[in-house]
């Protein structure tokens, strides 16, 4: 090999090393998780998860953080009617079908890995398993 050549090599393995580096360095160990809430969530839930108020419910809170039925409810949507000073209150979040159940546990693990203090992380067995039950 000419030692021009061999020197492009070396600079371009070390371009590449560089690069591969600086992208898997980041805050959140699950970026694919945080890039799908991101376009999809956080419009409603805010990027901070908190949600708005009485209108729209705060992840960071929710009873479902760490449970199966996140699943369910990322799948399929949710309908809920509440009471509130003297007033019916009724929120929806819209099914999301198009979620594959590996997008859906990538979603959830971001969810409780941001706002879940006893995060453990959920497989994508689980995920299945939980919404073929709520099917």
């Amino acid at each position: 090999m000419t030692k021009g050549l061999n020197h492009f090599i070396k600079c371009f393995l070390g371009g590449l090393l560089t690069i591969s580096v600086i992208f898997s360095c980041n805050d959140s160990p699950y970026m694919q998780g945080k890039r799908l809430y991101l376009a999809n969530c956080a419009n409603c839930h805010m990027e901070d998860g908190s949600g708005l108020s009485a209108l729209i419910p705060s992840i960071q809170k929710s009873v479902y953080l760490g449970k199966p039925e996140i699943a369910c409810i990322l799948k399929n949507g949710l309908r809920d009617t509440i009471f509130k000073d003297s007033t019916f209150l009724v929120r929806e979040m819209p099914a999301f079908k198009k979620f594959s159940a590996t997008e859906i546990t990538n979603i959830v693990n971001f969810v409780n890995h941001s706002w879940n203090t006893s995060f453990k992380e959920t497989t994508i067995t689980q995920i299945e398993e939980a919404i073929n039950i709520c099917q």
